[in-house]
């Protein structure tokens, strides 16, 4: 990956101070998992109307959620303001007037990376059994016991960094849909612009320009709760509301907004999110589109049909699909009228529709890439320190409680939720003995029933942090993947 140079200046000025804050994470903890839940309105339960596209990365709800106290570090070490002098004359200051797209041409999804992923091999059978099944805890067990019984909708891996041979693998290496998961490489591109000064951090961001790229019904209230998130810390400035940049990809990441990820994709542009992905080498990634317009490609007010005869012919024709989804999105950010049309009175497409489109158009990769990104991250070995630093502190929000501090000494995080698919990826350092451990997890193809009780349950998210927080977990699933 390229090496970025050039801090801008406000990033400069905190530099010393979060490096140094930066190089202790592996050492001195910040973060854990907690076993607090959070309840989730799953929408209203005819199908037509169940608003299922993107869960917001509520699907880790037993991570603690509460506000974090005043004056509490940061994810990364940094200080958040959430009260007092400070967020008051930051909330006085002027809103920003930029916007965006700014000259963009669309350049369709898929300039760099293919919009259909691979053909892969995919394991079709394990036999029931093994050691795991007699260890696993009883809320992580619909996850194993769904890994045993339908392998080749899962994608799966979980080692310890230094003993990749050593760990626990399923479909490693088949492109699998990520869901939000995919945000992160939102994230890197948005981290990498501002070390190479091409985006100020500090530039004040009017919400109305998030709003170009929001539609009703496709988050369950992920953009609503990143939005108050805003309020409660005191981030808002007023006249008209406008945030400072760098809380973007904290409601991209911490809430899941696909608002805000779609800003980051669009101001930067469909190449640079594309080259993204290359430059981290991720061999198996498919073009990630803006979210606005996959959620418009399943059905738009120019269009009479959703159904499964039109995704099919996005399947044939991919090329047609990348150039429609971008024009979609680019049209729903730039024309007005357009965008009021499509937002009332909301979105409203099957969730069969929705699984189908989401199981094949959604952006996919491997769990052995993603695994490997992870542990970079948690090695802070992307392409600078401040690059590191921004990453670290998005992903691992959790760090901000201290009751999440008790099992791990560094833990990050980012899951996708949509119909049919839910999506892990964690890295984490054990307090107990200092491991670092990666663990991605990848469903697909849940059954409609399935897939809202996992919602509620969380047994894939479980079954990861008992990957993570017991030494044994990950040899004794390996032992029973080979069980075969």
């Amino acid at each position: 990956m390229k090496v970025k140079t050039g801090t801008p200046a406000y990033a400069a000025q905190a530099a010393t101070l979060l490096i140094l804050a930066l190089l202790s994470l592996s050492c001195v903890g910040c973060a854990g998992v907690a076993t607090t839940r959070e309840s989730v309105n799953f929408g209203a339960p005819a199908e037509t109307a169940t608003p299922t596209a993107e869960l917001a990365g509520s699907t880790v709800s037993n991570i603690t959620r509460m506000a974090p106290p005043t004056g509490t570090p940061a994810a990364g070490g940094m200080a958040t303001v959430d009260s007092g002098p400070q967020a008051e004359a930051a909330a006085s200051r002027p809103a920003a007037t930029a916007t965006w797209p700014a000259g963009s041409d669309e350049v369709p999804c898929g300039v760099l990376l293919p919009i259909l992923p691979a053909d892969q091999a995919l394991t079709d059978h394990l036999t029931p059994g093994g050691p795991a099944l007699e260890l696993v805890p009883d809320a992580a067990l619909p996850a194993l016991e769904r890994l045993i019984a339908a392998p080749e909708t899962v994608g799966l891996a979980a080692f310890e960094i230094g003993r990749e041979s050593d760990g626990a693998y399923l479909n490693p290496d088949a492109p699998m849909p990520l869901a939000s998961v995919v945000k992160i490489i939102n994230l890197i591109a948005y981290a990498e612009a501002v070390a190479a000064g091409g985006l100020d951090p500090a530039e004040w961001i009017p919400l109305s320009e998030l709003e170009r790229s929001f539609l009703r019904r496709t988050d369950l209230g992920a953009h609503a709760r990143a939005l108050d998130g805003l309020e409660e810390r005191r981030l808002i400035a007023m006249d008209p509301p406008a945030t400072p940049l760098e809380e973007i990809p904290w409601m991209m990441i911490r809430h899941s907004s696909n608002a805000a990820a779609d800003y980051i994709h669009l101001r930067l542009g469909q190449t640079a999110i594309e080259q993204t992905a290359v430059e981290l080498g991720l061999d198996s990634q498919t073009a990630p589109c803006p979210w606005i317009g996959q959620f418009l490609m399943m059905a738009n007010r120019q269009s009479s049909t959703n159904n499964r005869g039109t995704i099919q012919s996005y399947l044939d024709e991919p090329e047609e699909y990348g150039r429609e989804a971008m024009r979609l999105a680019e049209s729903y950010a730039s024309d007005q009228d357009f965008r009021q049309a499509e937002s009332s009175p909301g979105w409203r497409v099957p969730v069969t529709t929705q699984a189908l489109f989401s199981d094949n158009l959604n952006a996919q990769a491997s769990a052995r890439d993603y695994a490997g990104l992870m542990a970079r991250i948690l090695r802070n070995e992307l392409s600078s320190d401040y690059t590191n630093i921004v990453v670290r502190r998005a992903l691992e929000w959790p760090m901000l409680f201290p009751q999440n501090q008790e099992l791990f000494t560094a833990i990050g995080l980012k899951d996708g939720s949509l119909p049919g698919v839910l999506t892990t990826a964690y890295y984490a350092q054990r307090a107990e003995d200092g491991a670092q451990l990666v663990v991605v997890l990848f469903f697909r193809q849940l059954s409609r029933n399935t897939y809202r009780q996992w919602r509620q349950d969380l047994p894939h998210d479980e079954f990861a942090r008992w990957l993570l927080s017991d030494p044994a977990a990950i040899p004794t699933l390996r032992e029973t993947l080979r069980a075969d």
